[in-house]
């Protein structure tokens, strides 16, 4: 139940079904997109830590989330046991159609970036986009952890330096997983299965 709805006599939450949906866009909503974000300006006012979100399964066909997953808590007293990273996920895979596509951005964990701003709370590893992957949690005995389901399509670095870009990819790769400050963001596509 939603903070905005805490009382029992209230009527439930009006659904809504965009097509294109920005998460926590604040005041920076992408163009042609629904925006929910706790912002007062918001399309949707929501706590999008409360699930489920005021949003019909399987409406959404495109979802941008630009720097609020390394927000996401581990933990809240009315998650019981459950990570806020699964909640978030099944959360995203329950509102979207099958083969509707997820963009996200955050600050790579090794970066200086994720570090600087104190209400991050989670510094993301490429390899933590798999855990949202149905075969690859499976096939790494992890199946039980949540039931969200997506592919990976791709993993980009952004902002990647000059002197780095000018080598080559195996210098690239090499120090991408050697040195800090490489890359500032990362730039990630996930699909819906």
């Amino acid at each position: 139940m939603s903070a905005l709805h805490a009382i029992d006599d209230e009527p439930a939450p009006r659904l809504h079904a965009p097509k294109r949906l920005d998460i926590a866009a604040g005041r920076n909503k992408r163009d042609g997109y629904v925006g929910i974000d706790l912002e007062p300006d918001s399309d949707i006012v929501w706590d999008l830590f409360q699930f489920p979100w005021p949003i019909k399964s399987g409406s959404v066909g495109e979802v941008n989330i630009s720097h609020f997953v390394e927000h996401i808590p581990h933990y809240r007293p009315e998650w019981g046991a459950r990570d806020g990273w699964f909640l978030f996920w099944e959360e995203v895979h329950r509102i979207t159609k099958k083969g509707a596509l997820v963009h996200i951005v955050h600050p790579y964990v090794m970066s200086a970036r994720a570090f600087w701003d104190p209400t991050h709370v989670r510094f993301i590893h490429e390899m933590c986009w798999y855990y949202t992957d149905r075969t690859w949690r499976e096939s790494n005995g992890l199946g039980h952890y949540t039931d969200a389901d997506f592919e990976v399509v791709v993993i980009s670095g952004t902002g990647i330096a000059d002197d780095i870009v000018a080598r080559n990819a195996e210098h690239q790769a090499y120090a991408r997983a050697h040195y800090w400050n490489v890359i500032p963001d990362l730039s990630v596509e996930l699909k819906r299965r």
